[in-house]
Formats: structure tokens, sequence, C-alpha cells
């Protein structure tokens, strides 16, 4: 990833952020999640941002899990209101100079890895 890409993912993640403080329930982008889970590494430095932003610990489950650690988060993933792209509700509540190709981005990596679950 070029330093203009990660930046820009970087902006994004401060957008995807944005849409967790006003209540916007939904998915990160591929490269997005990406620039999360950089900022996870840092534990001490993730917990004191997520304190002070959002006043609690802003966990991180992934696609994959399907939600299935309680029913709550299976309700949440299975909900229509998640159906809708991140990018959508962020332009929706008003964000502006979203950078479309982060939130649309899909490497091959990605795409095979959903196909080989679906062939499941």
């Amino acid at each position: 990833m070029s330093d203009t890409d990660a930046l820009n993912t970087i902006i994004e993640l401060e957008n995807y952020y944005t849409g967790v403080k006003n209540d916007l329930i939904g998915e990160p982008s591929e490269m997005v999640d990406k620039a999360w889970h950089a900022h996870i590494l840092n534990t001490p430095m993730y917990f004191n941002f997520c304190e002070s932003n959002f006043g609690y610990y802003l966990h991180h489950i992934p696609y994959w899990t399907g939600g299935s650690e309680d029913q709550e988060t299976q309700a949440i993933v299975s909900s229509l209101e998640f159906q809708i792209p991140m990018y959508t509700k962020l332009k929706n509540l008003g964000l502006q100079h979203l950078n479309e190709t982060v939130w649309t981005y899909k490497s091959i990596e990605l795409n095979y890895n959903i196909k080989q679950k679906d062939e499941l």
C-alpha cells in the first residue's frame, strides 16, 4: 500500500469511527478494516482511544464469525439495517469527501475466501 493509500485509509477509519459515535451499525470496508487491525495492535493506546471517544471499548467482531458469540450480535448482523453499506450510511449522515475507492475496494484474496465459505 502506498503512503497516499495508507493516509486515505486512515482518514476513512476516522470516518468509520464518526459513524460509530453517531450510532451507525455496519461493517468497515476491507481497507478500513486493515487500518482498524493496525490500530487495535497497540492495545493500551486503542483502549484509551475508545474510552475517550466512545466511552466504552469498541470490540472488533470479524464478519466470518457471523456474530455467533452472542444472540444480540447475531441479531445485529442479521438485521436489514446491517446490510446497508457503511459508505451509504456515512454519506446519509452528511459526511463529505468520502473516498469511494477505500469503501468499495475488494481484494482477490477476500473474494476467494468468501467464495470458499459459500461453497461449504
